[in-house]
């Protein structure tokens, strides 16, 4: 008998060789100088932990107040920068930040780097025992929470309280249906896909890949179209219809935003930077960029017969279907960081270790990019390649 993939039960239960102290000591190193870094940068006047969260809270005061959440000038549709649009969600995000608009900030950003991160660790632990691991979780969550601060891009997303924080539980939801779209992962994954692309459009592609992944994955597909038109009629409900005018009108000048920022990770943006090009031809090469990662997507879902890989082919794709892509957006590749280790374990010993070493250098490039942003693409290919290399050599499931 084989788990998902040709990985035989039991096979997996050494995933994380190093003893635990060593995991204990570097996470005790990560994640006190972050929590330092968020201190001195809540310290600062105005605050500048929290920049976006302070955002979110912002539009939730507002629709407290019976404002609408985005700013004046986007919605009278004046032209402007890609940093204009940091606050640029549909209304239910504002919706449901109402709910914590009157908490201290540095209360709300604590509970959201918390929670955040116990998502992300439960949910690897999830992935893995879909894998065939049979270790106990603490084994596989120790090792996550100790080397997630030294993610950058999470780390960046949990300074300064972004969305994108709960994009790795949200994206290995999504993979454990993937390796087995059965009863409660449909639902979950469903779900959790609606409510992605509702906040942030950009995680809507991942539907073509279930649409034309198989008869059993389209169902994630489906569960989520229900779950974002129910969180649309809700949301229209609780507060009408002028919310959604506006974030049309955002919509509209957010389109023509000038989005040259070298702070932009778009690929279109880097390239136009690189190359001296101009803001029409940006947009030119993002809608070639947009229509191959939809392409993408699609050939993975039917080529790729490794559920693994064939997603996480997906998820990058999605990172780069909207003109405007920010150094945190790789986060959502973390659970499949995670899944290259776990699947790993049950190949040769130079597999393991390739595979080690490419997360690890994935995880060091990650850092250096902190002053080189462009390098992110680097980390991600490094953990596409992770990936590709952990594929087990027994037949899986084709798509059908």
């Amino acid at each position: 008998m084989t788990a998902v993939g040709g990985v035989a039960p039991g096979a997996l239960r050494r995933t994380f060789a190093p003893p635990a102290v060593m995991w204990v000591v570097l996470g005790i190193i990560g994640w006190t100088a972050l929590v330092a870094l968020a201190s001195r940068m809540l310290a600062t006047q105005p605050p500048t932990a929290g920049f976006d969260l302070e955002l979110l809270l912002e539009a939730g005061r507002r629709v407290a107040a019976g404002q609408s959440p985005y700013e004046p000038a986007l919605v009278a549709g004046a032209v402007v920068q890609a940093e204009s649009l940091f606050y640029s969600y549909p209304p239910p995000v504002a919706q449901v930040m109402r709910l914590l608009a009157g908490m201290p900030i540095g209360l709300v950003l604590l509970g959201w780097g918390a929670g955040a991160t116990a998502a992300t660790a439960t949910v690897a632990v999830v992935v893995a025992r879909r894998l065939g691991w049979t270790g106990t979780a603490a084994a596989l969550a120790l090792p996550t929470v100790a080397v997630l601060p030294f993610v950058f891009p999470f780390a960046v997303a949990l300074l300064f309280g972004n969305l994108d924080a709960w994009f790795p539980a949200v994206y290995g939801l999504l993979l454990v249906a993937a390796v087995r779209p059965a009863g409660g992962a449909v639902r979950a994954a469903g779900v959790s896909l609606a409510a992605a692309s509702v906040a942030k459009l950009h995680p809507a592609s991942l539907a073509v890949w279930f649409v034309l992944r198989g008869s059993a994955e389209r169902r994630v597909a489906v569960i989520a179209a229900i779950a974002a038109i129910v969180i649309v009629a809700v949301s229209i409900v609780a507060g009408g219809l002028d919310p959604w005018r506006d974030y049309l009108a955002v919509v509209a000048a957010g389109s023509r935003a000038d989005l040259l920022d070298g702070r932009n990770m778009a690929p279109a943006v880097q390239l136009a930077l690189l190359a001296g090009a101009s803001e029409a031809a940006v947009r030119v090469v993002q809608a070639v960029v947009s229509v191959g990662a939809v392409a993408l997507t699609a050939w993975a879902a039917v080529r790729r017969s490794d559920p693994v890989e064939s997603l996480a082919w997906a998820a990058v794709a999605s990172l780069v279907t909207l003109p405007v892509t920010w150094f945190h957006y790789p986060v959502a590749l973390i659970p499949f960081g995670v899944a290259a280790v776990v699947r790993s374990q049950a190949g040769a010993a130079v597999t393991r270790r390739r595979t080690r070493l490419l997360i690890a250098g994935a995880v060091g490039v990650s850092i250096v990019a902190i002053g080189f942003a462009p390098l992110v693409w680097v980390a991600v290919a490094l953990v596409l390649v992770a990936v590709v290399l952990s594929r087990p050599t027994a037949p899986t499931r084709l798509p059908r």
